[in-house]
């Protein structure tokens, strides 16, 4: 069973690696057999995420962004087909996109979507230039999660989290993670000034 998480560009740093390995290794209860970064920068937006599906097509695969907290025992998030979150959270606001793919699981090989996606990567860049979840909602087949993760926005002040979850992300609000905002979340994250440590890379 793999971990997998993307790291491009300039938003996010090796601390956010390190962060993330962290929360899976603390909190989660995962148990899983190699943790891959791909830093391969294709696109310079969320589409480099795709490259998971043509470099990962065996075994049991889950993704997770770097803008998140996990902050206890995690429910079985592994599975057979392709599948990815449906924003809960986000009812009633008109959106391109229902989905969202800061956890995404599937097994064995899903390379299909990536080489869609390859075969004609400009267009598809340009007519889903919100995000590659719109890509997702209209050109792949997918299913979703059952509620199992919320967003952090209207919960900064939570005691401790959601208790009837132990997941949640930041969507846009990055900047909690920055060093300076604490929360309810801080806990669950290590120092910033944490010293780096070797990382399996793709």
């Amino acid at each position: 069973m793999r971990i997998i998480c993307v790291r491009t560009g300039e938003k996010y740093t090796d601390w956010h690696v390190r962060n993330l390995k962290h929360m899976i290794d603390n909190y989660s209860g995962l148990s899983y057999d190699s943790f891959e970064v791909i830093e391969n920068d294709l696109y310079g937006n969320w589409y480099n995420k795709l490259q998971m599906y043509d470099k990962f097509r065996d075994g049991e695969n889950l993704y997770f962004d770097l803008d998140i907290i996990i902050y206890k025992k995690l429910p079985n998030l592994i599975r057979k087909d392709f599948t990815l979150l449906y924003d809960y959270w986000r009812e009633g606001i008109k959106s391109h996109t229902p989905l969202n793919s800061s956890i995404v699981s599937w097994t064995g090989d899903v390379s299909h979507i990536w080489k869609k996606f390859k075969s004609n990567d400009n267009y598809y860049l340009t007519k889903y230039n919100k995000g590659s979840d719109e890509f997702y909602y209209k050109e792949i087949d997918y299913k979703i999660y059952d509620d199992v993760c919320y967003s952090i926005k209207e919960h900064e002040y939570d005691k401790d989290g959601k208790p009837e979850y132990s997941v949640c992300t930041l969507g846009q609000m990055q900047h909690l993670m920055e060093e300076g905002w604490n929360g309810w979340w801080s806990k669950y994250y290590i120092s910033q000034k944490q010293p780096e440590v070797p990382q399996s890379n793709s």
